[in-house]
């Protein structure tokens, strides 16, 4: 009965632009993850040093970035900073701005975690051989710790995925959006949604198999 009544042909007669709603969905999502890791490292750093003039910021950065909800800070990129006149975002600018200052903190926090875990013996062996604490930081420290940063990064990945559905509230056209605009053309909410959803399962499903090959193509060079 429920196969029966599913209106199957919806989702094929809207498949093209759900298609381009998920390329959408996928390039913010992206956008967001990698300013999120560009801006994660250097905060995990501040974050980490021995004086407050850097602890400090961070660990306010931290608490601000984790403690606003996301969608707060989308209406604030988007709405209220061109109200005030200060800057005008583009849809897509707002969204992968929002995703990437936010998941900055959580960012921050895995890079934080994996330094940590690097043994302190392989920083002492840098410097034995020569190396500055710039370059044993580089060539011996990071690369480890990008390592182990790898599974959790996922996650924070998928958690943007996710959060990229709040985006269609400042009208991106983004695949939650579209399913949005035809379940109201169509009246049929239940077969949009549950496309959207099971889109969603899928790409988090291949987004933490690719983590998993990754992360063992990544231990495997280290032994």
């Amino acid at each position: 009965m429920f196969v029966a009544e599913f209106a199957w042909e919806i989702i094929w007669d809207h498949s093209g632009e759900l298609g381009r709603g998920l390329l959408i969905t996928l390039e913010v999502t992206a956008a967001g993850f990698g300013l999120a890791a560009a801006l994660g490292l250097p905060i995990a750093l501040m974050r980490t040093a021995r004086t407050p003039l850097l602890t400090v910021p961070a660990v306010m950065w931290l608490a601000l970035a984790r403690g606003i909800p996301l969608l707060i800070v989308i209406f604030l990129l988007y709405y209220s900073l061109a109200e005030q006149g200060v800057v005008t975002f583009s849809a897509f600018q707002a969204g992968f701005l929002s995703l990437g200052l936010t998941g900055s903190a959580y960012m921050a926090e895995i890079y934080r975690s994996a330094l940590q875990a690097v043994p302190q013996g392989q920083s002492e062996a840098g410097s034995a051989i020569g190396l500055t604490g710039a370059q044993g930081f580089a060539h011996v420290l990071l690369p480890q710790a990008l390592r182990t940063a790898v599974p959790p990064s996922v996650n924070i990945f998928v958690a943007l995925l996710k959060g990229a559905t709040l985006l269609s509230v400042i009208a991106m056209a983004d695949m939650f959006h579209v399913a949005q605009v035809v379940s109201a053309e169509q009246y049929r909410p239940f077969e949009l949604y549950t496309a959207a959803a099971v889109i969603i399962i899928a790409v988090t499903l291949v987004a933490s198999a690719v983590g998993s090959i990754v992360e063992r193509r990544l231990s495997r060079g280290y032994r």
